[in-house]
């Protein structure tokens, strides 16, 4: 089902750092309301315009995404969350939110070209799993201020190319933070003749944001939990 092209959401920012402020942007370029900014816990205080939301965009930090998952639970309100860093409690709210028919859309990386990069990195994968002179690796780069390390984009490339490649089982990450670097994502296969590699480079966190509104657009109506390969069916 494609979300209408006139629908227009009342957002609750969950983070109003920099992919909150892009998020505000892009989403009141399409038409759509900013009705809540929370950036810390004492805005929570203030947070009676949430009644009035349609649904949430977290893009806070590891420590208060969860807390901000369940909140928006507890007022039955749909959340979509680019947040990473903090999966190792994603299977206690996948749980609650299937339990209770709540609506969770969680992407590492909502930029459409990452997917499509990810579609790719799997193909290629599938390919390599017969040829055992190449090696995999993955190296990420992104800015000074990104608080996990590796990226959760550069784990779920792991993730994708290990389902394809059942001759390893571990991949080696090497991550880099540098200035202000958006994000840059490389695999790259290694023999000792040669070197097949496919890069997806972020050029502005523009692409992020529009991948976040698009998902609460998709989400809204819908209950269940969700990623980006159930938005874009690949």
């Amino acid at each position: 089902m494609k979300e209408p092209a006139d629908l227009h959401l009342r957002i609750a920012l969950l983070g109003y750092g920099r992919m909150g402020k892009e998020v505000e942007a892009v989403a009141l370029q399409q038409g759509h309301h900013i009705v809540a900014k929370i950036d810390n816990e004492n805005d929570w205080n203030l947070a009676g315009a949430l009644k009035d939301a349609d649904i949430a965009i977290d893009f806070s930090i590891p420590d208060t995404a969860p807390k901000n998952i369940s909140r928006c639970f507890d007022l039955k309100l749909p959340v979509v969350v680019g947040t990473t860093g903090w999966q190792a409690q994603l299977p206690q709210i996948k749980e609650r939110c299937l339990c209770e028919k709540q609506s969770l859309f969680v992407s590492a990386n909502f930029s459409i070209g990452v997917h499509i990069f990810m579609a790719t990195a799997r193909y290629l994968a599938q390919i390599m799993n017969a040829q055992s002179a190449y090696t995999p690796q993955i190296e990420e780069i992104h800015h000074i201020h990104k608080l996990d390390k590796p990226s959760g984009t550069a784990l779920v490339l792991k993730l994708n190319v290990l389902s394809q490649l059942n001759r390893l089982k571990d991949i080696e990450i090497t991550s880099r933070r540098e200035g202000e670097t958006v994000g840059v994502h490389r695999l790259s296969f290694n023999s000792p003749v040669d070197s097949i590699e496919l890069v997806h480079t972020a050029e502005s966190r523009q692409g992020l944001a529009l991948g976040a509104v698009r998902a609460a657009c998709w989400l809204y109506g819908k209950t269940g939990f969700f990623g980006m390969e159930d938005m874009l069916g690949f």
